[in-house]
């Protein structure tokens, strides 16, 4: 069955109740440190990247079957949504998804 991507577009509001505009870009892999899956989405006109933790993406893909290209984006695009829901910044400290936001995330999308 093929997935049918959720988070590739989509609407954010922020504490305030202000929808903005949120659209993925492109994905990359960070070739240093753990090696982080990099994915960047565009937010009423600003750049955005969410990071999936190497290692957490290996350890959540132990013994399962690996995530899709889109699966990826759907979990960043939701951890993107959710941070900007609690009006964090759109940063890398808080874009960064390990080992638990990953389980969560997942399971919230019905991966698990």
């Amino acid at each position: 069955m093929k997935y049918e991507p959720l988070y590739e577009r989509f609407q954010a509001a922020g504490p305030n109740g202000t929808a903005r505009p949120v659209e993925f870009l492109k994905s990359g892999t960070l070739a240093m440190g753990d090696r982080p899956e990099l994915f960047f989405f565009r937010v009423a006109g600003d750049e955005a990247v969410v990071g999936i933790s190497g290692d957490a993406l290996r350890r959540f893909e132990s013994g399962r079957p690996r995530l899709s290209r889109e699966e990826k984006i759907d979990i960043a695009g939701l951890w993107l949504k959710r941070q900007c829901e609690a009006g964090a910044p759109l940063d890398s400290a808080h874009l960064l998804i390990g080992d638990e936001e990953l389980s969560r995330l997942a399971t919230d999308l019905g991966m698990q």
